[in-house]
C-alpha cells in the first residue's frame, strides 16, 4: 500500500500538546513529517486511512480537523444526495503512480457496496442523472471488463459506517473532477445508487490556510463535532 502525507489542523498550545500528539502517533506506520503549534499543524506519512489517524490524533485530548492531503491533486466529494440517512466525505490524492481514494461513510445498511465515478456532476435529483459508470477507455487500457470507474467495494459494519482507503491504479483523478462519486448496491443485490456527491478540487499540503468553514460559518473546532462535516 503507498502511503500518502496528510494535513491536520490540531488545536495545540504548547510543548506538553506537542508531547500528547508525538504519545499519539507512536507507531511503526507513522511517520510524523513536521509538528507546528504556530500554525496547530501537523503532518503525517502513513498507509493509514484518513479516519484511523484522525482517530488517533484525538486520544492526544486535542481537537483535530483534516485539512488536506499530498499529492500533484487533491478533490473531495461530500456525499449528501441520495439517501437521507447516509453521509459521507471522501478524499482522493492523485500519486506519482496511484490514486488514493480515503473516505467515511455513515448510515449504510450493514454490508458490501460498489463505489465508482459516474460521468455527471449533476446530483439535482439526488443520484439519477449522475450517469454511467465514467468508462472512457477500457477496451484502450485492456481493463478485461472492469469499467475505469469502478472504484471496487467497500463494506459497511454493524453501527453503518464505512472507514476505508482504496489505492486504485488506473484513473486519473483530474479527469474526475467535476463528476460524481456514487455508491451504490451491488449488481447481484440490484445495483441500486444509494448516495453520491461531486468530486470537487480541494486542498493539498499547505494550501488550506482557513480557519472558518464557509459551510456553516463556524470555526474549524466547532465544526470538528460534527464528525461527517470535517471538510475545510
Amino acid at each position: 500500500m503507498t502511503s500518502t502525507t496528510t494535513e491536520f489542523a490540531v488545536n495545540m498550545m504548547c510543548n506538553k500538546c506537542v508531547k500528547a500528539v508525538e504519545e499519539s502517533l507512536s507507531s511503526p506506520n507513522i511517520n510524523i513529517v513536521d509538528i507546528d503549534v504556530k500554525r496547530s499543524c501537523v503532518i503525517v506519512e502513513s498507509t493509514l486511512s484518513t479516519t484511523e489517524l484522525l482517530q488517533k490524533l484525538e486520544t492526544s485530548g486535542r481537537k483535530v480537523v483534516v485539512k488536506g492531503l499530498g499529492g500533484t491533486t487533491a478533490a473531495v466529494a461530500v456525499l449528501e444526495a441520495g439517501s437521507p440517512k447516509v453521509k459521507g466525505v471522501v478524499r482522493l490524492a492523485q500519486l506519482p503512480n496511484a490514486c488514493i481514494i480515503d473516505g467515511t461513510v455513515d448510515g449504510l445498511e450493514p454490508g458490501k457496496y460498489q463505489l465508482s465515478v459516474h460521468e455527471n456532476g449533476d446530483i439535482s435529483q439526488g443520484c439519477e442523472n449522475c450517469g454511467e459508470t465514467y468508462n472512457p477507455v477500457a477496451k484502450m487500457m485492456g481493463l478485461e471488463g472492469k469499467e475505469y470507474g469502478d472504484l471496487g467495494h467497500i463494506s459497511a459494519g454493524p453501527n453503518g459506517r464505512s472507514a476505508f482507503r482504496l489505492e486504485n491504479k488506473v484513473i486519473q483523478l483530474p479527469e474526475c473532477i467535476g463528476r460524481s462519486l456514487v455508491i451504490s448496491q451491488l449488481q447481484r443485490e440490484g445495483g441500486k445508487r444509494i448516495t453520491c456527491g461531486i468530486i470537487a478540487r480541494s486542498s493539498g499540503l499547505f494550501q488550506n490556510p482557513k480557519t472558518i468553514c464557509a459551510c456553516s460559518g463556524a470555526s474549524i473546532w466547532d465544526e470538528n463535532n460534527l464528525p461527517i462535516r470535517r471538510v475545510l
